[in-house]
């Protein structure tokens, strides 16, 4: 069905038209290009790909990421068939077998034949020649640019490494894109990357940000930490979103989640040129793109993955070639899909910016130079706290509701080195156009979990599974510190004395293997902000402890008794007649020792659907 959609760009300060769904100009050679060997049912060795989210090409080798096998299958990209076998993720399997929560997805080659996987939401490994952790952080995405450096999606920046494992300096200090010198962000929820190797653009950095909803593009031999341009012909959402650079022509390719709401979603490919202008969307809609994998060849073949299914698949399209008043292979002009240029406002890009050529209706727009709506940042004295969080999907429907995930979390520094502060309670509200449901989602108990590892959580209380974080804290006595001062966080439905909670699990390895449970308790008000999550922190910190960042992102769809669920789920409170709402989507409150309270709240855009 043709539509008209407009979306609202508040962080990029202008508005993006689009026409329609025009049709990029590549023809679907085949929606099942993997097949079986004659004599066996389904590719070796233990049957079809289950949830191909992740592609990578060398030469006619096409390597699979199989993520509910641990594991990446190879295939000829011409033939379909099977090559030179498994490549197994380092590690044992869980007890639940194939069914893991740790596992490859996005993948990434470099010229010299290294092989990249970033392990979903948890880090980037290298598998071939050698294994290796490049990136331990809560990763979404991997790419890897000539020279063969190893760029990971860390949410909020890009962290970006040598080939040796090390962390790519500038200036002396780790290069982190996206992040500012202060600590703010100009990325709110980065899913997936790509690096561009075609000669116009290369080096560019393509980041999908599920929270503002555009695709960032940077320049890191400029500015690393602002966007040069924005690029938004009004995606439904960009959560698990991936993308790539063709190489023959530089053009993006976007797998954009059509159907954020859905178990299995649909997704659309959108196609634009090396400047950024709108071409359309790819013929067909791969299914289950949550997220799917993609990757161009050097003659512009272009291939993507149906996602995380249990039978999946890869499309395979043809090289983009010229339609009837369009730009043809070199793809630098746009092919008359009915966008419109919109007027300059707010705060133009560096001088770096790529802009599109005179005349050419154009989806990329002048970014300003600091994007500070992600980041919300309280002080009283000496105590400093950077809040930020963001939902997704942000296009939901004006009546009832839909599943969205949240994520929110703070920061905390203080002017005086010498006093750091001490957190004791910590509250995050939510809108009350926002719902929790736990009906039918399987419970966890404090003593399956305490103590235990993160596998052994996850073991014990998997199908309790809701979210999950990031922990540290500054231990002034690490020999005798009882948890982390640093650490992963696992959040999973549960109950306390009778009353429901979510157990947040942390664990570290550092200073030592330890774990701790902290309980959120959950409690329900009247107001603006009607659910609230509150926890207490003063019997886990003691006097030695200092808390200096948590983060949650909260969010799970569930089946109970032949019907769908949501965690989270809330709709869009905008007027009758408004296309979006600016509205409160929580407040995070942080007490401390000695009586300081700071409380944020962030506000945020959403987008009705209709």
């Amino acid at each position: 069905m043709r539509r008209i959609a407009v979306a609202a760009l508040a962080v990029a300060g202008c508005l993006a038209l689009w026409a329609g769904p025009a049709q990029a100009s590549r023809t679907l050679l085949t929606s099942a290009l993997l097949r079986p060997e004659p004599e066996k049912p389904a590719p070796p060795p233990d049957g079809q790909v289950e949830g191909a989210c992740g592609l990578a090409l060398a030469g006619d080798t096409l390597y699979v990421s199989d993520y509910y096998h641990r594991a990446v299958d190879t295939f000829s990209a011409t033939t379909g068939m099977p090559v030179s076998g498994r490549i197994a993720l380092p590690g044992e399997n869980p007890v639940f077998g194939i069914n893991t929560l740790d596992a490859d997805c996005g993948l990434a080659l470099a010229s010299g034949g290294a092989l990249y996987a970033n392990e979903w939401h948890e880090g980037v490994l290298r598998l071939e020649p050698s294994e290796e952790s490049f990136d331990e952080a809560e990763s979404t995405g991997v790419a890897v640019d000539a020279a063969g450096n190893v760029y990971a999606d860390d949410r909020t920046y890009i962290a970006v490494y040598e080939p040796s494992g090390e962390p790519l300096e500038v200036g002396g200090e780790p290069l982190r894109i996206g992040e500012e010198s202060d600590g703010d962000s100009t990325i709110g929820d980065g899913f997936g990357l790509a690096v561009s190797t075609f000669p116009a653009t290369a080096g560019r950095v393509y980041v999908a940000d599920a929270a503002s909803g555009n695709v960032k593009v940077y320049d890191p031999a400029g500015n690393p930490a602002v966007p040069i341009a924005t690029i938004n012909p009004g995606f439904t959402s960009l959560a698990d979103a991936a993308l790539a650079i063709d190489p023959s022509n530089g053009h993006l390719l976007v797998v954009d989640n059509t159907q954020p709401d859905f178990e299995h979603p649909k997704a659309a490919v959108d196609e634009f040129d090396s400047s950024g202008a709108f071409l359309g969307k790819l013929p067909g809609a791969p299914v289950h793109g949550e997220p799917s994998g993609i990757v161009a060849a050097a003659d512009g073949t272009l291939y993507v993955t149906d996602g995380n299914g249990e039978e999946s698949n890869v499309f395979k399209y043809s090289p983009y070639s010229a339609s009837p008043g369009g730009s043809g292979a070199g793809g630098d002009s746009p092919t008359g899909s009915g966008l419109s240029q919109a007027p300059p406002a707010g705060p133009q890009a560096d001088s770096g910016a790529a802009s599109p050529a005179a005349g050419h209706s154009s989806a990329v727009r002048p970014a300003p130079i600091r994007h500070r709506g992600q980041t919300t940042q309280v002080q009283k004295g000496p105590i400093r706290v950077a809040v930020s969080g963001g939902l997704a999907p942000t296009r939901l429907p004006r009546q009832g509701s839909a599943p969205i995930s949240v994520t929110i979390g703070g920061h905390i520094s203080s002017t005086d080195p010498d006093s750091p502060p001490q957190l004791r309670k910590v509250s995050f509200a939510f809108n009350r156009a926002g719902r929790i449901d736990t009906q039918g989602l399987p419970v966890c108990h404090l003593t399956d979990i305490d103590p235990s590892s993160t596998r052994q959580a996850l073991e014990a209380c998997r199908r309790s599974l809701i979210g999950e974080g990031q922990f540290a804290a500054n231990v002034r006595l690490p020999e005798q510190s009882p948890f982390p001062s640093a650490g992963k966080v696992m959040a999973f439905n549960g109950v306390l004395d009778g009353n429901p909670v979510i157990f947040a699990h942390i664990y570290g390895t550092k200073p030592v293997p330890t774990s701790v449970v902290l309980p959120l308790r959950i409690r329900h008000a009247k107001g603006t902000f009607a659910t609230r999550l509150e926890a207490s922190l003063a019997s886990l910190t003691g006097d030695w402890g200092f808390v200096e960042t948590i983060t949650l992102r909260l969010g799970r769809k569930f089946s109970s008794h032949g019907k769908r669920h949501s965690f989270l789920s809330a709709g869009c409170p905008a007027p009758k007649g408004f296309p979006g709402a600016l509205f409160p989507l929580a407040q995070a409150s942080f007490s401390f020792v000695g009586g300081r309270t700071l409380t944020a709240t962030l506000t945020r855009n959403c987008t009705v659907r209709h």
